[in-house]
């Protein structure tokens, strides 16, 4: 059973409304509007209420969606061809796409993060200070160098592998380069993106790059609309399997 069934008229104000306020329409949406033409006018609100009210420019609403779009965690290949498409059209780069996808790729140090917390926990008297306690402070004092103020996971992760925490780094720094397409600004305005979406929600991650970013010159504001831009996010939950459903049930019936 859907929803009750909403005039031509309606449905067609909804359409016009989401082709002019998020500048596409497509086969996802209309399945959507034919069942319930309410919850695609609310998401239409939520979904763009950062790019009329906020203060990213669009090139960089468009690379922080090409970002959440490349995800290891939630790879939507549709999503990520139109938001590439809107990033050029707004002056990016095929350096500057390519850049996102490798700061993308830097969130993989999480698994290592969070073992490395749980593992000192359960076992504290098997990481204290020994005979790298010189390489683990030039660790962290490089960590602190390129991110800030190690959050108490990385200094956990230093602790229990000093090296490992160097190699990490290491390919943190070749994602994040200082001479490359990205400004550091923008690199880590677009890793506090892939670590505070919904399907990563790393809280390390967010206060680790949420801090760099405003080190170089991000403003609060700025901070807040990456984090409500990506808010919207979740409605992948309804557009990928919504179309499966309905072909399901019409299989079925």
């Amino acid at each position: 059973m859907g929803a009750p069934i909403s005039s031509e008229a309606t449905l067609q104000a909804i359409r016009d409304g989401f082709q002019q306020r998020r500048g596409y329409w497509n086969a996802d949406w209309e399945q959507l509007l034919q069942f319930n033409p309410a919850y695609v006018a609310a998401y239409l609100e939520l979904s763009a209420y950062t790019a009329e009210r906020g203060g990213l420019s669009p090139r960089m609403r468009e690379l922080i969606y090409v970002a959440t779009n490349c995800s290891p965690t939630h790879f939507f290949e549709r999503g990520l061809r139109q938001h590439a498409r809107f990033a050029r059209e707004y002056g990016a780069t095929l350096e500057q796409l390519i850049a996102v996808a490798m700061v993308v790729s830097t969130v993989g140090v999480q698994t290592y993060l969070l073992g490395a917390a749980a593992l000192e926990e359960l076992v504290p008297e098997a990481f204290a200070p020994g005979a790298h306690e010189d390489y683990a402070r030039a660790v962290h004092n490089r960590h602190v160098q390129m991110l800030g103020a190690a959050v108490p996971e990385v200094a956990a992760a230093i602790r229990v592998d000093p090296a490992f925490y160097e190699v990490c780094l290491n390919f943190a720094g070749a994602a994040f380069a200082s001479d490359g397409p990205l400004s550091p600004k923008e690199g880590h305005l677009v890793a506090l993106a892939a670590y505070a979406q919904c399907t990563q929600l790393s809280g390390t991650g967010v206060k680790q790059h949420m801090r760099a970013a405003l080190a170089h010159g991000a403003t609060p504001g700025e901070v807040s609309d990456v984090c409500k831009l990506i808010t919207s996010m979740g409605v992948h939950a309804v557009v990928l399997p919504v179309p499966v459903l309905m072909n399901e049930w019409r299989t079925q019936s």
